[in-house]
Protein backbone atom coordinates (compact mmCIF):
# COMPACT_ATOMS: atom_id res chain seq x y z
CA UNK A 1 0.00 0.00 0.00
CA UNK A 2 1.65 3.62 -1.18
CA UNK A 3 -1.08 5.19 -0.10
CA UNK A 4 -4.82 6.59 1.23
CA UNK A 5 -6.98 9.66 0.31
CA UNK A 6 -10.21 10.34 1.69
CA UNK A 7 -12.59 13.34 -0.13
CA UNK A 8 -15.72 15.45 0.57
CA UNK A 9 -18.38 15.00 -2.33
CA UNK A 10 -21.47 17.02 -2.75
CA UNK A 11 -24.49 16.48 -1.57
CA UNK A 12 -25.82 13.56 0.06
CA UNK A 13 -23.44 10.73 -1.62
CA UNK A 14 -21.59 8.28 0.38
CA UNK A 15 -18.38 9.15 1.87
CA UNK A 16 -15.43 8.39 -0.60
CA UNK A 17 -11.77 6.61 0.18
CA UNK A 18 -9.67 6.04 -2.65
CA UNK A 19 -6.50 3.33 -1.45
CA UNK A 20 -3.61 2.88 -3.29
CA UNK A 21 -2.33 -1.16 -2.34
CA UNK A 22 0.76 -2.63 -4.23
CA UNK A 23 -1.38 -6.22 -3.86
CA UNK A 24 -4.91 -6.65 -2.81
CA UNK A 25 -3.73 -8.89 -0.33
CA UNK A 26 -2.26 -5.93 1.20
CA UNK A 27 -5.96 -4.75 2.43
CA UNK A 28 -5.37 -7.74 5.11
CA UNK A 29 -1.94 -8.65 5.03
CA UNK A 30 0.38 -8.10 8.29
CA UNK A 31 2.50 -4.62 7.37
CA UNK A 32 6.24 -4.30 6.46
CA UNK A 33 7.58 -2.09 8.72
CA UNK A 34 10.92 -0.99 7.05
CA UNK A 35 10.55 2.39 5.87
CA UNK A 36 13.52 2.10 3.55
CA UNK A 37 11.42 0.07 1.47
CA UNK A 38 9.22 1.26 -1.36
CA UNK A 39 6.37 -0.96 -0.42
CA UNK A 40 6.28 0.39 3.63
CA UNK A 41 3.16 -0.71 5.32
CA UNK A 42 2.53 1.04 8.48
CA UNK A 43 -1.22 -0.12 8.51
CA UNK A 44 -2.90 -3.16 6.46
CA UNK A 45 -5.35 -1.42 4.40
CA UNK A 46 -8.38 -2.56 6.17
CA UNK A 47 -6.83 -0.95 9.12
CA UNK A 48 -6.03 2.55 7.14
CA UNK A 49 -9.55 2.42 5.92
CA UNK A 50 -11.25 1.99 9.57
CA UNK A 51 -8.81 4.77 10.61
CA UNK A 52 -9.73 7.26 8.18
CA UNK A 53 -13.22 6.82 9.26
CA UNK A 54 -13.02 7.63 12.53
CA UNK A 55 -14.59 11.26 11.94
CA UNK A 56 -16.44 10.70 9.40
CA UNK A 57 -20.52 10.73 9.06
CA UNK A 58 -21.15 7.30 7.87
CA UNK A 59 -25.32 7.53 7.58
CA UNK A 60 -24.64 7.80 3.90
CA UNK A 61 -22.52 4.68 3.53
CA UNK A 62 -19.36 4.51 1.95
CA UNK A 63 -17.40 3.74 -1.41
CA UNK A 64 -13.91 2.64 -1.54
CA UNK A 65 -11.68 2.80 -4.90
CA UNK A 66 -9.15 0.17 -4.97
CA UNK A 67 -5.77 1.19 -6.80
CA UNK A 68 -3.51 -2.11 -7.55
CA UNK A 69 -0.75 -2.38 -10.56
CA UNK A 70 -1.78 -3.54 -13.73
CA UNK A 71 -1.11 -7.58 -13.05
CA UNK A 72 -2.28 -10.82 -14.51
CA UNK A 73 -5.12 -10.57 -11.41
CA UNK A 74 -7.51 -8.47 -13.72
CA UNK A 75 -9.02 -11.49 -15.63
CA UNK A 76 -10.16 -13.26 -12.14
CA UNK A 77 -13.14 -12.24 -10.28
CA UNK A 78 -11.14 -10.41 -8.03
CA UNK A 79 -14.49 -7.62 -6.92
CA UNK A 80 -16.20 -11.29 -5.28
CA UNK A 81 -12.52 -12.23 -3.81
CA UNK A 82 -12.81 -8.70 -2.12
CA UNK A 83 -16.57 -9.30 -1.10
CA UNK A 84 -16.38 -12.05 0.56
CA UNK A 85 -13.34 -11.19 2.39
CA UNK A 86 -14.77 -8.21 3.31
CA UNK A 87 -17.88 -9.75 4.55
CA UNK A 88 -15.36 -12.64 6.49
CA UNK A 89 -13.47 -10.40 8.17
CA UNK A 90 -16.02 -7.61 9.09
CA UNK A 91 -18.52 -10.59 11.03
CA UNK A 92 -15.13 -11.36 12.70
CA UNK A 93 -14.32 -8.24 13.98
CA UNK A 94 -17.86 -7.24 14.79
CA UNK A 95 -18.79 -10.45 17.12
CA UNK A 96 -15.39 -9.45 18.84
CA UNK A 97 -16.48 -6.30 19.50
CA UNK A 98 -19.86 -6.58 20.48
CA UNK A 99 -18.47 -9.61 22.96
CA UNK A 100 -16.07 -6.72 24.22
CA UNK A 101 -18.75 -3.70 24.27
CA UNK A 102 -21.45 -6.34 26.48
CA UNK A 103 -18.23 -7.17 29.06
CA UNK A 104 -17.25 -3.79 29.49
CA UNK A 105 -21.03 -2.89 30.06
CA UNK A 106 -21.53 -5.38 32.54
CA UNK A 107 -18.39 -3.68 34.35
CA UNK A 108 -19.74 -0.57 34.33
CA UNK A 109 -22.86 -0.91 35.61
CA UNK A 110 -21.27 -2.99 38.33
CA UNK A 111 -18.84 -0.18 39.26
CA UNK A 112 -21.87 1.80 38.85
CA UNK A 113 -23.99 0.07 41.90
CA UNK A 114 -21.02 -0.04 44.01
CA UNK A 115 -20.74 3.76 43.85
CA UNK A 116 -23.78 4.24 44.27
CA UNK A 117 -23.72 2.18 47.48
CA UNK A 118 -20.51 4.05 48.50
CA UNK A 119 -22.25 7.33 48.02
CA UNK A 120 -25.75 6.79 49.89
CA UNK A 121 -23.60 5.22 52.91
CA UNK A 122 -21.34 8.31 52.77
CA UNK A 123 -24.34 10.49 52.42
CA UNK A 124 -26.39 8.75 55.57
CA UNK A 125 -22.64 9.08 57.30
CA UNK A 126 -22.37 13.17 56.82
CA UNK A 127 -26.12 13.60 57.93
CA UNK A 128 -25.29 11.75 61.19
CA UNK A 129 -22.20 13.28 61.92
CA UNK A 130 -23.85 17.30 61.05
CA UNK A 131 -26.14 16.38 64.05
CA UNK A 132 -23.33 14.64 66.45
CA UNK A 133 -23.73 17.21 69.55
CA UNK A 134 -20.37 15.76 70.90
CA UNK A 135 -18.34 17.32 67.97
CA UNK A 136 -17.41 21.71 68.11
CA UNK A 137 -19.21 22.75 65.03
CA UNK A 138 -16.22 23.39 62.86
CA UNK A 139 -14.98 20.16 63.16
CA UNK A 140 -18.68 18.57 62.33
CA UNK A 141 -18.73 20.73 59.40
CA UNK A 142 -15.01 19.70 58.20
CA UNK A 143 -15.73 16.10 58.89
CA UNK A 144 -20.01 16.06 57.07
CA UNK A 145 -18.35 17.78 53.79
CA UNK A 146 -15.36 15.72 53.92
CA UNK A 147 -17.20 12.47 54.20
CA UNK A 148 -19.70 13.58 51.25
CA UNK A 149 -17.04 14.67 49.16
CA UNK A 150 -15.34 11.37 49.26
CA UNK A 151 -18.60 9.13 48.62
CA UNK A 152 -19.12 11.93 45.19
CA UNK A 153 -15.11 10.78 43.87
CA UNK A 154 -16.41 6.90 44.16
CA UNK A 155 -18.75 7.60 42.06
CA UNK A 156 -17.08 9.82 39.48
CA UNK A 157 -14.68 6.86 37.68
CA UNK A 158 -18.18 4.40 37.00
CA UNK A 159 -19.85 7.78 36.12
CA UNK A 160 -17.58 8.84 33.51
CA UNK A 161 -17.31 5.15 32.50
CA UNK A 162 -20.93 5.06 31.87
CA UNK A 163 -21.24 7.99 30.26
CA UNK A 164 -18.30 8.09 27.64
CA UNK A 165 -15.93 5.20 28.13
CA UNK A 166 -17.89 2.99 25.68
CA UNK A 167 -19.02 5.75 22.72
CA UNK A 168 -15.57 4.82 20.82
CA UNK A 169 -16.30 1.12 21.13
CA UNK A 170 -20.17 2.32 19.49
CA UNK A 171 -17.65 4.28 16.57
CA UNK A 172 -15.87 1.03 15.98
CA UNK A 173 -18.84 -1.40 15.67
CA UNK A 174 -20.37 1.49 12.98
CA UNK A 175 -17.22 1.65 11.09
CA UNK A 176 -16.84 -2.09 10.37
CA UNK A 177 -20.78 -2.18 9.54
CA UNK A 178 -20.09 0.37 6.98
CA UNK A 179 -16.71 -1.31 5.65
CA UNK A 180 -19.33 -4.19 5.53
CA UNK A 181 -22.04 -3.14 3.58
CA UNK A 182 -19.70 -0.89 1.70
CA UNK A 183 -19.69 -0.73 -2.19
CA UNK A 184 -16.02 -0.23 -4.18
CA UNK A 185 -14.56 -0.50 -7.33
CA UNK A 186 -11.12 -1.40 -8.34
CA UNK A 187 -9.14 0.66 -10.62
CA UNK A 188 -5.44 -0.16 -12.55
CA UNK A 189 -2.43 1.75 -13.13
CA UNK A 190 0.47 0.53 -15.13
CA UNK A 191 3.38 -0.25 -13.44
CA UNK A 192 5.38 2.28 -14.69
CA UNK A 193 2.98 4.97 -14.41
CA UNK A 194 3.36 7.87 -11.81
CA UNK A 195 -0.35 8.01 -10.42
CA UNK A 196 -0.90 10.91 -7.98
CA UNK A 197 -4.43 11.55 -5.95
CA UNK A 198 -5.42 15.24 -7.12
CA UNK A 199 -4.10 17.91 -4.65
CA UNK A 200 -6.64 18.20 -2.19
CA UNK A 201 -6.71 18.41 1.94
CA UNK A 202 -6.62 14.41 3.67
CA UNK A 203 -10.39 14.77 5.11
CA UNK A 204 -13.94 12.87 5.18
CA UNK A 205 -17.47 13.75 3.94
CA UNK A 206 -19.23 14.87 7.00
CA UNK A 207 -16.66 15.61 9.93
CA UNK A 208 -18.42 15.62 13.58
Amino acid sequence: MRDLASKRQNGKGPTSVTLILNHIHDLFAMPRHNAFQDNYLPLAGIDQIALQLRYARLRNGLHVTFILPTSDDEGTDLHADIQAALQRYCNVRLDNLLIDLMTRRLTVVRSLQVGVLILGICLALAATISRAEGIVEWLRTLLSNSVSIFGSVALWSPADAFLFSMRPMYNDIEIYRAIREMTFDIQYEKPTSNFAIPEQPIYLKGRK
